[in-house]
């Protein structure tokens, strides 16, 4: 009696006993928390990250621009495209003044406006070479992939959709945010299709493998509660606000959840089965599993749950939004699967639902189990050799994180881009910044010349089509701004001015001459004065 006690592990022969309460339990679970809050989807939205690292050297240096020009506290930056099917006029330009005041009377979600197009001496720098395209940047509240700054975007959206454009002129909202907004919709959009395709290929795949309905509703019960009750866990702790989330933690912990219950579910039905093959009867068979599999469910799921969790240690959100929620959901299909997953065994397998229907062909596992006892060495060098092959590509892989990848063309930010490609280079939409910063007003002649020299080593990195500065507000230096041509200049006026000079000079020549002439006159002027001045005396002497 003790031996057969200690076969049979307390907590097996609990679960068995509570088989039922057990169920209602985790159905309970699944029930409550996927209805008493949102769906995790929408939690996430709610309870976004920021997907920005905050102490990237590019985010500090945005913000730290946005506060010593004092127009804006965020990393959110976003573009409003104007499109016209021909160069545009004053229609166009009215409805852009129109739309940049209705922008600037949104304090809530638009912080500055670069209204360069709206100046005729700045509008040139925003509007392409052909005349059909112009661009306004915006500088919105709530950084990258929070709740606000996803707000921002739409509320932009909102106002260019409330807006009427001149016939011929389009407008698109497109930008880093918008981009990140739109690769969340799509996240949560394609989750649905993703996890319905999900559970149709096991449902199949289990069909399969089974060839009974019997055995496949008992799997795909406890796989659906799993997930249900894992996303129900996290959902309540995210909206509770003691979690942060993202599309991608969110999408990632549904396939998880999915994969890990269908493994664990399998794990228990197969050792049931083969102990049922063996000739135990369907106590016996349930013990045997439970005690051959519980302990790799354990393992298998720590493991697992561990790994992920160090993701929260990553720098980038990307990655770091993702540990600890998929590292709890993982708990909970742990928890479930050693709880559930037998608990339904128990229930199924006293209504004959999980016997196996066909007997199992173990011949050529032993021939492999065999073959790998008998030449180990060489089946070890084989198995790296394949292994190998597969890191032949990894010098080759290139990681890439531009998002527009990442989702379809048709999203409202993709064809933004696709507008503004049309008529400026892919930069323009996305532009790097560089802040020069220093201790004292650098509005004078020698700074601008360092401004300008610092302009032109940046254009010269390999990779650089353009700088804009205020050297250069066009992306191009400023007509005759350049020294030599200062310099060159200054002497055009003398060169054009030389025949007038020259005959200047004749004239003074001429006046020279005739100066010589009144001099020779006033001489003798002097001359007869004297004369008449000595005939007067000589007269006077006379009469006395």
């Amino acid at each position: 009696m003790s031996n057969r006690h200690s076969e049979r592990p307390v907590l097996a022969r609990a679960i068995r006993l509570l088989s039922v309460p057990i169920i209602v339990f985790w159905l309970a679970l699944a029930a409550v928390t996927n209805t008493v809050v949102p769906q995790l989807e929408i939690v996430g939205r709610h309870h976004s990250v920021s997907l920005t690292p905050h102490d990237a050297p590019s985010s500090i240096a945005m913000k730290r621009m946005g506060a010593v020009f004092g127009e804006y506290d965020s990393d959110s930056a976003a573009m409003i495209v104007l499109e016209g099917d021909a160069p545009m006029g004053g229609a166009a330009h009215d409805y852009y003044d129109g739309l940049v005041r209705q922008l600037e009377q949104d304090t809530k979600h638009v912080q500055h406006v670069q209204n360069y197009w709206g100046d005729l001496i700045t509008a040139a720098g925003s509007q392409s070479a052909d005349g059909k395209s112009a661009y306004v940047q915006l500088n919105l509240a709530g950084d990258v992939g929070q709740p606000l700054g996803n707000e921002s975007v739409e509320a932009v959206r909102d106002i260019v959709a409330r807006s009427h454009p001149p016939a011929g002129v389009r407008a698109y909202v497109t930008g880093q945010a918008p981009l990140t907004t739109d690769l969340t919709d799509a996240g949560e959009k394609s989750m649905v299709k993703i996890t319905v395709i999900t559970l149709v290929v096991i449902t199949v795949m289990l069909l399969i493998v089974y060839r009974s309905v019997g055995n496949l509703l008992p799997v795909l019960l406890v796989v659906v509660i799993e997930m249900c009750a894992a996303r129900g866990v996290v959902a309540v702790i995210g909206n509770a606000g003691m979690l942060g989330l993202s599309t991608f933690a969110t999408s990632l912990l549904t396939s998880l959840a999915i994969a890990a219950g269908t493994d664990y579910a399998i794990f228990l039905v197969g050792r049931y089965h083969e102990a049922r093959q063996a000739g135990e009867d369907r106590e016996t068979a349930y013990y045997t599993a439970y005690r051959g599999i519980a302990h790799v469910i354990l393992g298998s799921g720590l493991t697992v749950a561990g790994a992920m969790l160090c993701l929260h240690f990553t720098r980038l959100n990307y990655f770091s939004s993702m540990g600890i929620p998929s590292a709890i959901g993982l708990a909970v299909v742990i928890a479930a699967s050693l709880t559930l997953g037998p608990a339904v065994l128990t229930a199924g397998s006293r209504l004959g639902l999980l016997d196996p229907k066909r007997t199992i062909n173990t011949r050529g596992w032993r021939r492999v189990g065999t073959a790998v006892v008998r030449w180990p060495v060489p089946i070890l060098a084989g198995a790296i050799a394949v292994a190998l092959v597969g890191l032949l590509a990894l010098p080759g892989y290139r990681t890439n994180y531009n998002d527009r990848r990442y989702i379809p063309a048709s999203l409202p930010t993709n064809i933004g881009y696709a507008a503004a490609e049309r008529h400026f280079t892919a930069a323009r939409m996305n532009p790097d910044m560089l802040l020069v910063e220093t201790d004292h007003d650098l509005r004078n002649p020698s700074d601008m010349l360092v401004l300008d020299r610092i302009a032109k080593n940046i254009f010269r990195v390999p990779g650089i089509a353009r700088v804009q500065s205020i050297t250069r507000p066009l992306g191009t230096p400023i007509e005759h701004s350049s020294i030599p041509f200062q310099i060159s200049m200054q002497s055009v006026s003398t060169t054009e001015n030389l025949q007038f000079l020259k005959d200047r000079m004749a004239d003074m020549k001429k006046m020279s001459d005739d100066f010589g002439v009144m001099v020779a006159a006033m001489e003798r002027m002097m001359d007869l004065m004297r004369q008449l001045s000595d005939t007067t005396h000589h007269m006077e002497a006379d009469t006395e």
